[in-house]
């Protein structure tokens, strides 16, 4: 079998065992998102998810939080780690009250914003705490390019919740606009 025909089979199995749940654009400006219950619940154990967010506020993080039993998750039962590949920077912690997806601040200005993606794993375990990774681009202040490699969890103390939901916000500020598409992963 040729190159080709090998992708070709692995982007038709990739569809086949993805799908949409949540196609939403955020058209007006919103102090948060959220990907309820509907989207992200007991009929699939992991999540794709597609995003892009323009700030209303200059120098800010993407950040968030999961719902648990309907209830938005506080306190400090998150870790993560990330990379920031373009400024070599690394920021991580074991125990702090959100997650984040960027090391550099993003701009606000006309072609800022961020993009990304990341994989939710352990949804309904109660046995290994949930998880998720991926990547996210952003222009900064200056309109310079960056790239974040990231990994979100939370803390082995709270493995038994079981996510039904999370909440996109910025570090202060709104998100101005955005859209996010939620995959569920047979």
């Amino acid at each position: 079998m040729s190159k080709a025909a090998d992708l070709a089979k692995f982007i038709g199995n990739s569809e086949q065992n993805m799908k949409l749940l949540l196609d939403a654009t955020i058209s007006s400006a919103v102090s948060e998102y959220d990907v309820s219950s509907t989207y992200i619940n007991s009929t699939y154990d992991n999540y794709f998810v597609k995003f892009n967010f323009f700030p209303a506020t200059d120098d800010v993080d993407l950040e968030f939080r999961v719902f648990v039993g309907g209830a938005v998750q506080t306190g400090n039962i998150y870790g993560f780690e990330i990379a920031g590949m373009s400024s070599s920077t690394y920021e991580g912690s074991n125990a702090t009250d959100n997650g984040r997806f960027n090391v550099t601040n993003i701009g606000s200005a006309s072609g800022e914003g961020t993009s990304g993606h990341f994989f939710m794993h352990n949804i309904n375990s109660t046995t290994h705490a949930f998880t998720m990774m991926g990547q996210s681009t952003q222009y900064n202040t200056s309109a310079s390019p960056n790239v974040n490699h990231f990994s979100t969890h939370l803390i082995p103390a709270n493995a038994a919740n079981v996510v039904n939901g999370i909440r996109f916000y910025m570090s202060s500020g709104n998100i101005a606009s955005g859209n996010v598409k939620v995959y569920g992963i047979n």
